[in-house]
């Protein structure tokens, strides 16, 4: 519920504004400063017992976001999916009308009733929805200028035997080395790159992210005896965004904080033969302004 009422507000937010340009004038600015490192390794033998794959993975995103202050302070924008407790009233709500089904004057008289009700009561909205007004501060890319400026590196080793026919068992090791400098002139990585969104819980003092990672491929060259012909890698492959939850971020004003994250992707070789998980160390700082 969440998720979806933080969407609904931020369209809701951006649409007045958009023929204006700026769809939050006046909205306060901030700087995100994020680095991740990627690692990870994995050998994967094949049924011959000759040939096998083996991949030593290492990537890097250090970028700095431009970010605005979104609003919609009810709730976080940033939270795991099925994170908010459906509120009693809600609830009583929701199996009302499920007990109506397609019976028009049952639903009608539910939220007549139900309207009846809770005539007079304030913040009937927020208790139904269980929003917590002034409870959190949210950012998102500021797309009014560059929202995304870093760099990106692959560095992989990539070695094992493979048969070549109708030549014998050969043995390869090579590199795999690139990397990819933001901005760039092209609007669907960029796109990308600017899916960046934080939430900052201002009674805990918890800071949550959601961070780009899919559609992200960087140039890569190959060191001497590749036998493979990419030109680019993505930085991570099987997850479309680096997400982490309530981890204390440090004073207001400067928000700080490093997180361990196992599950962040993959690297593959060889057309997915052998494929390494992916762990990540993030490190980040938030800073209004």
């Amino acid at each position: 519920m969440r998720l979806l009422l933080a969407a609904f507000g931020l369209v809701a937010a951006c649409l007045p504004a958009v023929a204006a340009g700026d769809p939050f004038p006046g909205a306060p600015r901030a700087k995100l400063h994020v680095r991740i490192e990627f690692a990870g390794a994995n050998r994967v033998d094949l049924p011959n017992k000759v040939e096998w794959a083996a991949i030593e993975a290492w990537r890097t995103l250090e970028v700095d976001f431009a970010l605005v202050d979104v609003g919609n302070d009810g709730v976080a924008i940033v939270a795991p999916a099925g994170a908010a407790e459906v509120p009693p009233a809600m609830a009583d709500l929701e199996s009302k009308i499920a007990a109506c089904g397609e019976d028009h004057k049952c639903l009608a008289a539910t939220m007549k009733e139900f309207a009846e009700a809770s005539a007079g009561t304030p913040d009937m909205f927020a208790q139904m929805t269980g929003q917590q007004p002034g409870r959190f501060r949210n950012f998102a890319a500021d797309l009014q200028g560059t929202c995304a400026t870093g760099t990106l590196v692959v560095q992989d080793i990539l070695s094992g035997v493979y048969i070549p026919p109708p030549e014998p068992a050969r043995a390869y090791r090579f590199t795999r080395d690139g990397n990819l400098t933001l901005p760039q002139d092209d609007f669907g990585l960029m796109d990308y790159a600017c899916r960046v969104e934080v939430s900052l819980d201002q009674a805990t003092g918890n800071m949550s992210l959601r961070l780009p990672a899919a559609r992200l491929a960087v140039p890569v060259k190959l060191g001497p005896g590749a036998f493979t012909d990419e030109t680019a890698v993505p930085l991570v492959e099987d997850l479309q965004t680096i997400e982490i939850f309530d981890q204390p971020a440090g004073s207001d004003g400067a928000w700080t904080g490093v997180a361990e994250l196992e599950g962040a992707g993959a690297a593959s070789h060889n057309s997915g033969q052998v494929v390494a998980p992916l762990k990540a160390r993030i490190v980040w700082r938030l800073v209004e302004g």
